[in-house]
């Protein structure tokens, strides 16, 4: 469909109207060259889920900065904490459409992936993308993770189920080839800030099982 731009309309404003990413609308508008500059009477395609290529919702976790970015935008909006909820729909502007969200249903937003997949590896988990999977994908060399030694910015962090639930985030700032801060998902970010998705130092996961991996596609 075609939207047609109105006075004080925006791109942000634009896409949190249909529930889209604004990356989502550049890769369909490739004559938007100026994210600030979108003029009244322009028509803006607004694409389905249906309609968007793989190549296209991938494309933001070949840019570890943009895959960063994307992370951030969804601080601040309150989401509560649940288990199993959110990272269905990556063409959404929020990692879930009903305000709630885990670690692994916001890492796969942010990588632009559905945590229900038709990706081989996940199949033998049921098709699912979820702590302990990513942490076989990253241990296994048939996923779409790489291993990685050292953390880099973008990459995921993740470990799988002990004795309590995994844990997977996203490393957003690294200073002297360690993790300085970690963008992800926790009930104990809900319980502290009102707010399941926080930028914090990597405590939680400055532990001998985590692993990072680089995302590496399918």
């Amino acid at each position: 469909m075609f939207y047609k731009v109105k006075p004080n309309d925006s791109l942000s404003k634009i896409a949190k109207k249909f529930s889209i990413s604004i990356d989502l609308i550049l890769a369909f508008n490739k004559n938007i060259k100026n994210v600030d500059h979108i003029y009244i009477g322009q028509l803006i395609q607004i694409p389905n889920i249906e309609d968007v290529p793989e190549k296209e919702v991938f494309a933001i976790a070949e840019n570890p900065n943009k895959l960063v970015e994307r992370a951030r935008t969804a601080i601040g909006k309150k989401i509560k904490y649940k288990l199993g909820a959110g990272g269905i729909n990556p063409a959404l502007g929020l990692p879930t459409s009903n305000n709630e969200c885990d670690c692994s249903g916001f890492v796969c937003w942010v990588l632009g992936l559905s945590r229900k997949t038709t990706i081989p590896f996940y199949q033998k988990y049921g098709g699912w993308i979820y702590t302990d999977s990513m942490e076989k994908d990253v241990n296994s060399s048939a996923g779409i993770f790489e291993k990685i030694n050292m953390p880099e910015v973008g990459c995921i962090v993740v470990y799988g189920a002990g004795p309590k639930i995994g844990h997977v985030g996203i490393v957003s700032e690294v200073e002297n080839e360690k993790m300085k801060k970690v963008i992800h998902c926790s009930s104990g970010n809900f319980s502290k800030y009102n707010d399941s998705i926080q930028e914090t130092a990597p405590t939680v996961f400055n532990r001998a099982d985590a692993l990072w991996g680089r995302f590496s596609g399918i």
